[in-house]
């Protein structure tokens, strides 16, 4: 029975980050998908998520990843272990979504990429902002020309748990640990943004970066400028941030016949937004007035990307974001590390 006749059935690997949990509950919710085993090197987590959904817990990976009932895997473990389980998964013929970012480093994410080639198996990377409404419609409008030519393309994805110590300890955790993350801010809500970049405006020349550590104690950055310079002559700036409490827009897309504004697009954005008519504005110059496409925030932000993980498997199309578009998302943070640390403009 191929995979468009039967349910795709998901081990899950590791609930270190949040987001496994929402992709359960889609898994589950659909009649098309299960969740068959759960994985997790902590044990006492990994026993309590399988309990909750009725599966069988395994404390050896190898033992889920040989099980036949086990179609693919979502994998959720702290960033340095991405490429381990990845690795594994695909040389048992498993296919992979993966939440971002994929590795911490462009070797790790080139083993991935290989084993993935290599094994045959589909691969796609958790990209929230792909499957947005307010995202797709922006990148429609672009691409029709209701702006003109693009000249300049802001992107913030930023939010505030760094500033408070429960907060920073709750929500944050591991990901505040360099050997575990990789980085902070970037590889955190920035690595959205990357991928961002790459789906509405291909891929830069180069990257130039800025960094700082303004929370005390903390060991990775919490803040993060890059600017990134596009085919065409248009520059991008990426804003990224652990330490902002509210804000307002959160892309400013200009050309040479108007504007694109969202707001809300982001967790800074959606602890105080202001009382806005609504999320997306776009000015055109020929028409010399605002209009106010009629789109909606998503409410869960994970819920898309489990869903559209599903619905690749059962068809013959290609990946939303495949595993090349992945690695390249690594290649320009480590870029934008080696930029930050150098002072200097570094070439992707």
């Amino acid at each position: 029975m191929n995979m468009e006749e039967k349910k795709v059935r998901i081990g899950v690997l590791s609930y270190a980050h949040a987001h496994q949990q929402t992709w359960c509950k889609v898994f589950t919710s659909r009649p098309d998908a299960c969740v068959t085993a759960v994985w997790d090197d902590d044990e006492a987590r990994g026993r309590r998520q399988a309990e909750a959904l009725g599966v069988e817990y395994h404390r050896d990976v190898e033992q889920l990843l040989r099980r036949s009932d086990v179609d693919a895997v979502t994998i959720c473990a702290e960033n340095a272990k991405h490429a381990a389980l990845a690795v594994a998964a695909a040389e048992h013929g498993k296919h992979i979504m993966m939440q971002k970012p994929m590795a911490t480093s462009v070797a790790e994410a080139e083993r991935i990429v290989a084993a993935v080639k290599k094994n045959g198996v589909k691969y796609m990377q958790a990209h929230n902002l792909r499957f947005d409404p307010i995202h797709t419609t922006i990148k429609k409008l672009v691409e029709e020309g209701r702006i003109g030519k693009v000249s300049m393309i802001r992107r913030r994805h930023s939010h505030h748990f760094a500033i408070d110590p429960g907060e920073r300890e709750r929500v944050l955790g591991w990901m505040t640990d360099p050997a575990q993350s990789g980085g902070g801010a970037l590889m955190d809500e920035g690595a959205h943004a990357i991928l961002w970049f790459l789906w509405m405006c291909g891929r830069p020349h180069s990257v130039t970066a800025r960094m700082s550590t303004v929370t005390s104690g903390l060991m990775v950055e919490d803040n993060a400028m890059l600017l990134f310079d596009f085919p065409g002559g248009s520059i991008g700036c990426l804003q990224t941030s652990w330490t902002e409490t509210a804000g307002d827009a959160t892309i400013e897309i200009f050309g040479d016949r108007g504007v694109i504004i969202a707001s809300g697009t982001d967790i800074a954005s959606s602890r105080a937004l202001p009382d806005l008519p609504r999320p997306l504005r776009l000015y055109n110059t020929d028409k010399g007035s605002w209009e106010y496409p009629e789109v909606e925030l998503v409410k869960s932000r994970p819920t898309p990307p489990a869903n559209a993980f599903i619905d690749y498997l059962k068809s013959e199309g290609p990946s939303p974001i495949d595993v090349d578009t992945a690695a390249l998302a690594i290649k320009i943070a480590m870029s934008a590390y080696e930029s930050a640390q150098t002072g200097r403009t570094i070439t992707i």
